[in-house]
């Protein structure tokens, strides 16, 4: 039975999951995270609250906690060769783009599977293309439209074609102690009795070290 009717079925009763997304069975998937409409995602992990919107293309992609990923993306985008003769897959792979076969056998001169690996709260805006194989570190934001080819720091803002580092969401001391403190595995019970430490702009070392003692206590 094809992956993705596999998927359908063993997701059916997740509301969080929408009947028009293609789920292969091969994922892994948070029943905390939420899958939008005509999202076809394949080989991949979603963690807790995390969410993916409408019409997102993700392969291979481990996606962890508190992840926000905007519509029309794809991640674990396979590149083509550019060492052979031609770039065409149509030589090298017996099902590729152009429905038609010439070769007997497949043709991969690496045949390790390139994860993405994307970490806690990260967000990732709408249009963003990200190359197989790339890490995108805690907290980072992936602006509109962006191509990102190489990986991304942690709590980085990174835009453009190829996507580059704009800024730092913090600075690097309040970024040490957000990666030491690790808040996203924390319990629901626990952060959603510190809700405030969230929505304050102030982000400082004192406060975050109050969040440490209400996260422990």
């Amino acid at each position: 039975m094809n992956h993705f009717i596999k998927g359908w079925l063993k997701h059916l009763a997740n509301k969080k999951i929408s009947n028009f997304a293609f789920v292969s069975s091969t994922n892994k998937i948070s029943k905390l995270a939420r899958i939008n409409r005509f999202v076809k995602i394949k080989n991949s992990e979603v963690g807790d609250y995390s969410y993916i919107g409408p019409s997102c293309d993700i392969t291979n992609t481990n996606i962890k906690r508190y992840c926000s990923i905007a519509d029309n993306c794809r991640i674990g985008t396979a590149s083509h060769t550019l060492n052979n003769l031609s770039s065409s897959p149509i030589f090298t792979l017996r099902k590729n783009g152009t429905a038609t076969t010439w070769v007997e056998e497949s043709i991969r001169h690496n045949n390790d599977v390139k994860k993405v690996n994307i970490g806690n709260d990260v967000w990732i805006a709408t249009h963003v293309i990200i190359k197989d194989g790339i890490t995108i570190g805690d907290g980072a934001i992936i602006g509109a439209g962006a191509v990102v080819v190489k990986d991304v720091p942690p709590y980085a803002v990174v835009g453009g074609v190829p996507a580059k580092v704009i800024k730092y969401r913090f600075e690097q001391p309040i970024i040490n102690k957000l990666l030491e403190l690790q808040w996203w595995n924390a319990s629901d019970e626990k952060l959603k009795n510190s809700v405030s430490y969230f929505q304050s702009e102030d982000v400082t070392i004192e406060m975050l070290n109050e969040l440490e003692i209400q996260l422990k206590s």
